[in-house]
């Protein structure tokens, strides 16, 4: 075990390497009965605790008429819902549990502050490090984190975490070409093994580096918080040496899935988080965490298909995982009849298009927006393959654009929709 390993095990008060060997060992172990049979048991004890320790989780239950008295004839199914809105009004914490308090905006900006235990906050690097272990990055190898916060005024408590982690930060809101050749040098003088960051930030930054003929030898690239663009698995290999590997996590409900080399999927570590898609919604239960209820929890987020990937990967791996994230349950564009159509209606022509690198649709002066990014197809060629098919559906109130400006939410991340009349992502 290295140094900073150990202080960090000293300073959070948690044995983070054992962990971590815990879920390296389990990805290869178990049957898809087996797996199932474990998501509900850890899904039902965690139940079973805040039904018994949260008092006001069960007035949460009373409200909506639930009866727990009998915890072994309960259905899971049956169990209600919840979501931030009901956690907010709630507010159910066992405060004996608490060892810190996280925040978490996503992709809505909103702050949601919330508790975990030491059970749930320790298994989060470590969850990091059995995916950083499919490209032989051991824990604490120097990486580069291109997010929001960058090269920003931080706290000292988070500059030292950041020394201890190994990280070297950089923001991905500026990222002028000069900027990106900045970034280009700071990755070859620092030896840099690992790129974390933005999926749309680490795009832009690989076509600088095909625009430019520059090379790096990296290990490995993990994009996170807004979905891989096609284009940047070539680019990585090509101009960077290495893989792109696509995560999915939120600490809110403790999942964390990632892509293996054959990028079949999101591998979900199912020891801390059991995972449910229903109508193609992503449904959490966190179940490592004891001080607050994240049960059958509506985390936001929606799935491409409506069931998890159950069968064996080719990596070995007996994980289930999630098909790809296609974005925001909160994604609605209002039709001109009144009636609502989801954003993911756009992800079945588009996702599959491999001539189309990136796309964004958006209001502006109440006229719909589809932004195309491609270097293969005109603006005739688009109109063409599109464009009536989808105002049979939506109607004219529409125009596509090509190769525009592509938006940011104030959060760094790249928004499947933004409706920039109200400023508003998630309107």
């Amino acid at each position: 075990m290295n140094y900073r390993v150990k202080l960090m095990e000293l300073i959070r008060r948690g044995k983070l390497m054992s962990v971590y060997k815990k879920l390296v060992t389990k990805q290869y172990e178990g049957t898809e009965e087996s797996i199932e049979k474990e998501m509900i048991d850890n899904a039902m004890r965690i139940f079973s605790f805040h039904v018994e320790n949260n008092e006001k989780y069960r007035a949460f239950l009373n409200d909506k008429g639930f009866d727990y008295s009998d915890l072994n004839s309960i259905t899971w199914t049956d169990i209600p819902f919840i979501d931030k809105s009901i956690l907010k009004k709630y507010d159910p914490i066992v405060k004996s549990e608490v060892y810190k308090y996280s925040n978490s905006g996503g992709s809505t900006n909103v702050p949601f502050t919330y508790p975990s235990c030491i059970d749930s906050s320790m298994i989060m690097w470590p969850n990091h490090w059995v995916l950083h272990n499919e490209f032989d990055i051991k824990p604490y190898d120097k990486m580069l984190m291109l997010m929001a916060y960058g090269e920003k005024q931080k706290s000292l408590t988070k500059y030292i975490y950041h020394k201890l982690s190994n990280f070297v930060t950089f923001n991905s809101f500026d990222f002028s070409n000069e900027r990106m050749l900045t970034l280009y040098k700071l990755i070859k003088k620092n030896n840099i093994l690992v790129i974390y960051g933005y999926s749309s930030s680490i795009n832009q930054f690989l076509r600088f580096l095909s625009a430019n003929d520059l090379h790096l030898n990296l290990k490995g690239i993990v994009g996170t918080s807004d979905n891989m663009i096609k284009d940047s698995y070539q680019l990585a290999k090509k101009y960077c040496n290495c893989e792109i590997y696509n995560q999915y996590g939120a600490h809110d409900g403790d999942i964390f899935s990632f892509e293996c080399k054959y990028h079949a999927g999101l591998h979900i570590q199912h020891d801390c988080c059991s995972v449910e898609i229903i109508n193609n919604e992503i449904i959490l239960t966190s179940t490592k965490n004891k001080s607050y209820p994240f049960i059958r929890y509506k985390v936001g987020d929606i799935s491409s298909k409506n069931e998890l990937i159950k069968e064996k990967c080719q990596c070995g791996r007996t994980l289930f995982r999630l098909p790809d994230i296609a974005g925001r349950n909160t994604y609605f564009i209002q039709l001109d009849d009144g009636s609502q159509l989801p954003i993911m209606y756009f992800t079945y022509p588009f996702d599959d298009n491999l001539n189309i690198d990136q796309y964004q649709v958006y209001h502006q002066n109440n006229i719909l927006h589809i932004n195309f990014i491609s270097n293969v197809y005109s603006l005739e060629d688009l109109n063409n393959k599109y464009l009536d098919s989808i105002i049979n559906k939506i109607g004219n109130n529409i125009i596509f654009v090509l190769n525009e400006h592509i938006y940011k939410l104030p959060n760094g991340k790249v928004p499947i929709y933004i409706n920039l009349d109200t400023q508003n992502g998630e309107n």
